[in-house]
Formats: structure tokens, sequence, C-alpha cells
């Protein structure tokens, strides 16, 4: 079996409190409001400590690959990510890290400045690039000889609702199709990743918890697929199990929030055949 560790939603943040309103401009006023305003800044205090003790604690699992599913910042600025590539500095320099982003890592940024992608610009190299489109998704890492990694980009909204909601577009899915489509893929199990969820801890779509527009299409591109579905966004850790054509699906929940934060361990033989534990990070 493969051994992967699932993480997500770690949320680094720097003082903010520190920093003007202007810094961080319009696209980062309703974060700003979130994190001063609503208590974000007071429920992820000490965050730099317990995403080292996740790290430590994930290594300790000794997984083949680690994921983690978006929102790794808490606004998307520069000094945010350079803080988390510092914290997951061991996974990083053994290839053993892939990430995707999540709508707060594009709080602060702009469709030309693209922040994200180039601070993981290594950890998102394709390996069947002729599948990506111009912003490099949907990207492909193959893991040993049985599994592949299909990143994707849910933060397509370009309005004030990329706060809320997200979207895959039908350019990315249609390249989806064709790389699960792809003969190199034959014979793996696909774990597919996207921040945004086709569905809630209910098992159904929600405004708050998924909000992804377009969850209908992308069911229906992964219906009866030998895939597994990783994402973020929620901080709830949930598994929905494969149904009717439907794959496994896990929610990775807040790694790094209050009482439940956490991770999901995968072991993986097949779409079908695999096991599932959630670890506490207490």
């Amino acid at each position: 079996m493969t051994r992967l560790v699932h993480l997500s939603d770690i949320h680094l943040q720097i003082d903010w409190r520190q920093r003007s309103l202007w810094s961080s401009g319009w696209r980062g006023a309703p974060g700003r409001f979130e994190l001063q305003g609503l208590g974000r800044l007071r429920r992820f205090h000490g965050v730099h400590d317990r995403i080292r003790r996740l790290v430590d604690k994930a290594l300790g699992r000794e997984p083949h690959h680690v994921l983690l599913t978006g929102d790794l910042t808490a606004l998307g600025d520069e000094v945010e990510f350079a803080h988390v590539r510092s914290l997951f500095a061991p996974l990083l320099a053994e290839g053993r890290l892939t990430v995707i982003p999540g709508n707060h890592d594009r709080y602060t940024d702009t469709p030309r400045s693209r922040v994200f992608e180039r601070m993981f610009a290594s950890e998102l190299r394709s390996e069947l690039p002729e599948h990506a489109d111009a912003r490099g998704y949907p990207f492909v890492k193959l893991v040993g000889k049985r599994l592949a990694l299909v990143g994707l980009d849910s933060t397509r909204v370009n309005s004030w609702g990329h706060y809320l909601v997200g979207r895959l577009g039908r350019s990315q899915l249609k390249r989806l199709r064709r790389v699960l489509d792809d003969a190199r893929l034959a014979g793996r199990t696909v774990l597919v990743l996207t921040h945004h969820g086709p569905f809630g801890p209910s098992g159904k779509f929600n405004w708050r918890e998924s909000g992804l527009l377009d969850a209908g299409p992308l069911s229906r591109v992964l219906r009866g697929r030998a895939v597994v579905v990783a994402h973020g966004h929620s901080h709830h850790r949930y598994w929905h199990r494969a149904r009717g054509g439907a794959p496994h699906t896990f929610g990775g929940g807040s790694s790094t929030e209050g009482t439940a934060a956490g991770f999901w361990q995968l072991d993986i033989d097949t779409h079908r055949l695999l096991e599932a534990t959630a670890h506490s990070l207490a």
C-alpha cells in the first residue's frame, strides 16, 4: 500500500495588526475584517508552533507523500508563504509535499502576480505538462508505480464571490478528463486534489462548507473512474465513502484549528481498497 498524509487549511498568519489596512489592498479587505473583526487572528494564535508539531507528527507516520489541499495562509501574503516553506522544509527537501491553492491564498493576490505559483513553482511542476493550461493546472505527479496525484485550482472566481465559493471552470474540467483518459495513468489510482469540495459534511452541496459551483460537472467527470478525491475548505474532517460510481471523498478539515486540529492518514492499495485513519494533533 501507499501511505499518504492529507493536511489542509493550516492558515499560517503573520500579525496583521502590525500592518496598515492599505497594505493588503482591496482584495484583502474582507479578509482583514475576518481576521481582526471576527476573531480569526485569535483562533489561529500560535499556529506556527502547531504547524511544527503537525509536520513532526506527519513525518512520524512515515508517509510516502503528504498532501496539502489549500488555505496555506491567512491572506496569501508572500511573507506568509515564505514561513510555510520554512516550516515544511523537511518534506520539501525530499520532494514529498504536494500543494494546491485555496481561496485564502488568493486574498491579496492578483491574476498577474500569481504569488502562490511563484512561491511553489517546483512543487507544481507537472509530469504530463501537455495537459496543463496556461496557469499550470491540472498538474500531474506520479508516485511510485500505482498512484498519481492530480492538482486542480478551484479558486477561479474573479469577483467578491472568491471569499465564499470556488470554481474549476469548463476548460480545466475538460483538461482533467483528458488527464484521466491518458494511457500513462492506466493501472494507477488517481488522487484528485481540489480545495473546494463537491460536497459538505452532509454529503450534499453546501455554500459554506463546500462551495464548488461546478460540483456537478466535476462529479460527472469522476464518476466510475479509479479516483479518490481529497479536498479542503470546510474545517470539518469527514469521509464520504464510494458508492454508486462516486469515488471516496475526503474532507481534510483544518489541520491547525482548535481541538479538531489533525489530519487523515490514507493507506491506499486501489481506489476501492483503502484504509483511512483520522489523527489528532493533540
